[in-house]
């Protein structure tokens, strides 16, 4: 696995160029309170193995604390009660029919789960791509694709707060209807009743706290390491996820 440590290209001076080096704890850190300090060093140094290890580890937390305190079976039955697509077919089966489909999803659910470092290094690369053709092709910017990565590895950080507040819910909270898909509060969607539209679940839901925190990171740290204004890259990354979150509200609302 390589961290990719070369410097990025030189490009004009700026305000981050000056920035004394950071040290990978400085970097996994700041990203929480001073993120442009972390993405300017992206420049100097591309290396993400901290952030991703930080991330694997929180991950597998919360992976051993599911399975402990809910169980395969019971997050299945929970993620297929939740999907309405899925809960109709459930309805529909027979008793035989019904037990394969919750194992064959207790199954899925136990790989993804223990298979998650994997996930964040696929998301991360397809995440890239689209940053190093946005920035460079639409803003005009000068990224690299592995600078990119890089910026994806580390937007993606804020998101062991989810995964740790989903691990205290578990722990310290009712499990019977833990929904692994929507743990926590924190989109209006976890909050609308069985009856709300599927259109408009499906997109409150992606507006989730922690999910606008990641795409706000991405616009800044795809703007400082291709070297354009940070309020252009903001703005393109949220235009883009507001466009794929109606469209994925609309195909959910077209197939339930």
């Amino acid at each position: 696995m390589s961290a990719y440590p070369e410097a990025l290209p030189p490009g004009p001076i700026d305000q981050y160029d000056n920035q004394p080096p950071l040290t990978a704890v400085q970097r996994v850190l700041n990203i929480f309170y001073t993120p442009s300090k972390t993405f300017a060093d992206l420049r100097r140094n591309r290396s993400w193995w901290l952030a991703f290890v930080v991330m694997a580890l929180v991950g597998y937390l919360f992976t051993t604390t599911a399975l402990t305190k809910v169980g395969p079976r019971r997050l299945a039955e929970s993620s297929i009660r939740n999907n309405p697509a899925q809960a109709q077919r459930m309805q529909n089966a027979t008793p035989e029919g019904r037990a394969q489909m919750i194992s064959i999803t207790a199954s899925i659910m136990q790989v993804s789960l223990w298979a998650w470092p994997v996930f964040i290094l696929l998301s991360a690369a397809i995440g890239a791509l689209l940053l190093w053709v946005g920035f460079n092709f639409i803003l005009g910017g000068s990224g690299t694709y592995p600078g990119m990565f890089a910026v994806m590895i580390f937007a993606y950080l804020p998101g062991i707060f989810r995964s740790l507040l989903s691990a205290a819910v578990l722990l310290f909270g009712e499990t019977e209807n833990f929904n692994l898909n929507d743990p926590i509060g924190t989109n209006p969607g976890f909050y609308l009743g069985s009856d709300a539209s599927v259109f408009l679940k499906t997109f409150l839901s992606s507006v989730d706290v922690f999910s606008l925190w990641i795409l706000v990171l991405m616009g800044i740290g795809g703007a400082i390491v291709a070297r354009v204004k940070v309020k252009n890259g903001v703005a393109m990354v949220l235009i883009t996820w507001l466009i794929y979150a109606l469209g994925k509200a609309a195909i959910s609302a077209a197939t339930s």
